[in-house]
């Protein structure tokens, strides 16, 4: 076999071939030992497998994930380069060489090294697709290394061998390769996982144990060869032992929670199956921590039974003691009496004769004190008014936070806010008029004139925020600029944005501009560098949303994503640090945001699972929390919607049952919380659309009217609620085209017109907490054509046409938002056919 010829390495000899190719050992030019593989092209898609090797790539490779040093996937030979991971012999260091040691006392370990592996490249957005022990690495601390990934059963493999990695995918990827390229890639990994897992943990395949294990290469060995790969043979027999059973019951409660989780991997149906190996993973890790839990407070129970035992017996030996101690204290007394006399006649004597002496040593003793205490007074009223003064300055910046800040984290609320503004106004503007001529106050003045912009921005005077800010910053421009003034100044240029951004003013871009340059200037080394940190991630995170407003999707998610990474690392160095963690949930759900208006419904998906996990971990602390409570629903109805409109309506079952239970409770114990009862109108009515789908009609149409009833209600209680109104408009519009399909198109007619008024009415008065015009004018768009469309079965000609027109304007308007958009103009193209078909 001739060996492949890589510039700056030497290769050594060959190791083995498997089903996509061979492996050598190489050398570089320092005698690194290292693993060259030449990738056979029949076997493998080399457009995929350079796109996932570029995405674990992009930002640092994850944890648990072989690097990959070099690679070419486009020339020929089409290698890839890593780090040798070797024993004696050339023989490779994995999991297959070592599967004679499993089960055992590390097989638990190596489960959950594995799963967290496998999450990383989740959170990467790549599937592994192609797990088996021999792909599962350890490198020298006998940490886990996953390697080969998108290969053996890809979609656009022309040649496949059978290897041992058909004996863990699931039915559905032995059938359709090509389900991995619509992301089912995650579910099939969670599946492979599963079975891996059962194998390290009992010695034997979940299913057809017999089977496999007759075709399974043994420990040490690396493939079986003359095994024919009959996918769909192998399908129909995992289809065939629907239920999975363990050999031995588990070891303890953690055990058996983990065991759990592994059950769900191993369902045979996808949509039963944990979404990705992050939820999994956020399984096992909420498994350890209701376990903990438990053993605590089972540790805290004993404690105390001893501590009570040890009292008791403390106690006795106490009473002994006293007794004891009463004795020889009384035999003490006698005996000291009588020396007392003796002593009382031998001390008159003495104190006659030192009397004199110590009278004079009394005088001069005072005299040496009363001239120290006069100079340490002096000094003690010195130093008391520059302790004072320097109190006072620190006193007054805590009270100035507390007097602007409306819940400052480290104090109390307190009452009358905008009263407390003005006074603190009016007396800064007082003090800066009176002390104009004293130019020893120069340094104070220069305070103040900050306060006072500062008290501008808390009372959101656009314009007054806007001059006093250039005051300030000007009394500091010829001054030696201390760090905590740059930090001090940066975040109030920040403050300034956020105002600007509030009041959607068209400066909000330069002062967001401004504020990263003032932020940038301060030196991270002297000053409290996560607090930076956390201020330009707050920047990051709302000029994002400039960005997208601008429709400039690409570069608000980088912002985004910059933003989370930050935030991120500031929530793992502290987790006890709630605010930090709801600012990263939030920035997920910013993200999830702009990826759905992007099309890029599975990365939507996902990280809206990591802003359920992020509100998950803030609700251990707080399991009561309503307004967390709130968020977490949130975040499951929209991946329930995400689910919906990417086709998987099992997933949208789950994530919706999910958002409806806490919904529900926040409902039952609030009964006037308007914006539970709006949320769960909404999911009512996306779940009325599941039970329509399947065919339920019945249950279907108690369900619209169900959420009509609670948004009506939401409506009525709040008229300004712009998000109520328009998902009743949506309810009503669905609600519609299910009596249209019963053969009640009046009644068709009549509802959707009424839906389209509403939106209508909401497109001309856009509020900053309602859906944004684009949302509005799509959702007109659609329901005008089905407006028209009913109008024509009616018979009503000129109505339809007037609908479909209305539409196609819609249409052009939405054009101007995004013109490359597909859907946008499908939609004009549309309506511009069936207008002609009307004439």
């Amino acid at each position: 076999m001739e060996q492949p010829r890589i510039r700056g390495l030497t290769i050594k000899r060959f190791i083995g071939s498997g089903g996509c190719g061979s492996v050598y050992l190489a050398e570089d030019g320092n005698s690194v030992p290292l693993a060259v593989k030449e990738l056979s092209s029949m076997s493998i898609n080399r457009a995929l497998l350079k796109r996932a090797t570029d995405r674990l790539a992009d930002g640092g490779w994850p944890d648990g994930v072989m690097q990959v040093n070099d690679s070419d996937f486009q020339g020929s030979p089409c290698f890839m380069v890593t780090a040798w991971h070797g024993v004696e012999g050339d023989v490779p260091f994995n999991l297959q060489q070592q599967l004679e040691d499993y089960p055992g006392e590390n097989s638990w370990p190596l489960v959950r090294g594995i799963s967290k592996a496998l999450c990383a490249m989740h959170s990467k957005r790549v599937a592994h697709g192609n797990l088996k022990p021999g792909n599962v690495f350890f490198d020298g601390a006998r940490n886990v290394l996953l390697t080969d990934w998108a290969l053996g059963n890809m979609p656009g493999a022309v040649h496949l061998e059978f290897t041992d990695a058909l004996l863990y995918q699931p039915p559905e990827q032995l059938r359709h390769a090509d389900g991995y390229l619509q992301e089912a890639g995650y579910r099939w990994d969670v599946f492979a996982f599963g079975t891996l897992a059962y194998r390290v943990l009992t010695g034997e395949f979940p299913r057809c144990n017999e089977i496999f294990q007759r075709v399974a290469p043994g420990p040490g060995e690396v493939r079986k060869p003359g095994i024919n790969a009959d996918l769909p043979k192998i399908a129909r027999n995992l289809e065939s032992h629907p239920e999975v059973t363990w050999p031995h019951p588990p070891a303890n409660d953690l055990e058996a929670g983990y065991r759990e989780w592994i059950d769900r991997c191993l369902s045979l149906d996808p949509a039963n199956r944990p979404s990705s190996m992050i939820e999994l993973e956020a399984g096992f890790e909420a498994v350890d921590t209701r376990i903990t839990a438990e053993e605590e407070r089972a540790s805290l129970l004993d404690h105390r039974r001893r501590s009570e035992h040890r009292t008791s017996r403390a106690y006795f030996i106490a009473a002994m003691m006293a007794v004891v101690a009463l004795i020889f204290g009384a035999l003490w007394h006698l005996k000291e009496s009588q020396i007392q006399r003796k002593k009382l006649q031998t001390d008159a004597e003495i104190s006659k004769l030192t009397q004199e002496r110590d009278e004079a040593v009394v005088a001069r003793t005072q005299a040496l004190r009363d001239e120290s205490e006069a100079a340490e007074k002096l000094n003690y009223q010195k130093n008391l008014g520059l302790a004072r003064l320097e109190a006072s300055r620190l006193i007054g910046d805590r009270l100035f936070s507390w007097a602007m800040e409306k819940g400052y984290r480290r104090l109390p609320p307190l009452d009358g806010r905008e009263l407390r503004l003005k006074q603190l106004e009016k007396y800064f503007e007082d003090f800066i008029a009176r002390t104009a001529d004293v130019s020893d106050l120069e340094d104070e003045r220069r305070r103040v004139k900050l306060q006072l912009a500062e008290v501008s921005i808390a009372e959101g005077d656009v314009e007054k925020s806007i001059v006093n800010l250039e005051k300030a910053v000007g009394a500091y421009e010829k001054m030696p600029r201390e760090p905590e003034h740059s930090l001090r100044l940066g975040r109030d240029r920040l403050l300034l944005a956020l105002l600007l951004q509030s009041a959607r003013d068209a400066r909000a871009g330069d002062a967001f501009v401004k504020a990263r340059s003032a932020l940038d200037a301060v030196p991270a080394t002297d000053v409290d560098a996560d607090n930076l940190d956390q201020m330009k991630a707050i920047l990051d995170f709302h000029e994002a949303k400039l960005l997208s407003a601008d429709h400039e999707d690409p570069k608000a998610l980088e912002q985004l994503m910059r933003a989370t990474q930050t935030l991120n690392r500031l929530a793992d160095e502290r987790p006890d640090a709630a605010v930090l963690r709801s600012e990263l949930a939030v920035c997920y759900l910013s993200s999830a945001t702009i990826l759905d208006g992007m099309g890029n419904l599975g990365d939507a998906r996902e990280v809206r699972i990591l802003a359920a996990a992020e509100y998950q971990k803030l609700l251990k602390n707080n399991p009561d929390d309503p307004g967390l409570r709130f968020e977490l629903a949130g975040c499951y109805a929209a991946m329930a919607d995400s689910a919906l409109l990417s086709g998987d309506t099992g997933a949208a079952d789950v994530q919706s049952k999910r958002a409806m239970d806490i919904l529900e409770k926040l409902v039952s114990e609030q009964p006037d919380n308007v914006k539970a009862i709006s949320r769960l109108g909404v999911q009512i009515g996306l779940r009325a659309g599941l039970l329509r789908d399947r065919g339920q009609a019945v249950a279907a149409l108690a369900s619209f009217e169900e959420g009509i009833r609670l948004l009506e209600g939401v409506r009525a209680s709040d008229p300004d609620n712009a998000t109520a109104a328009y998902h009743l408009a949506l309810l009503w519009w669905q609600k519609g085209r299910m009596l249209g399909i019963e053969g009640d198109v009046d009644h068709e007619i009549e509802l959707i017109t009424v839906a389209n008024s509403l939106l209508e009415k909401l497109e001309g008065n856009i509020k900053p907490d309602g859906p944004p015009i684009e949302r509005i004018q799509r959702s007109r768009a659609y329901l005008l054509g089905d407006l028209g469309h009913a109008q024509q079965l009616d018979r009503k000609t000129t109505e339809a046409k007037a609908s479909f027109s209305e539409s196609g304007v819609l249409w052009a308007a939405l054009l101007t938002y995004q013109p490359q958009s597909e859907e946008y103009q499908e939609g004009a193209n549309w309506c511009r056919q069936r207008i002609k078909e009307l004439e």
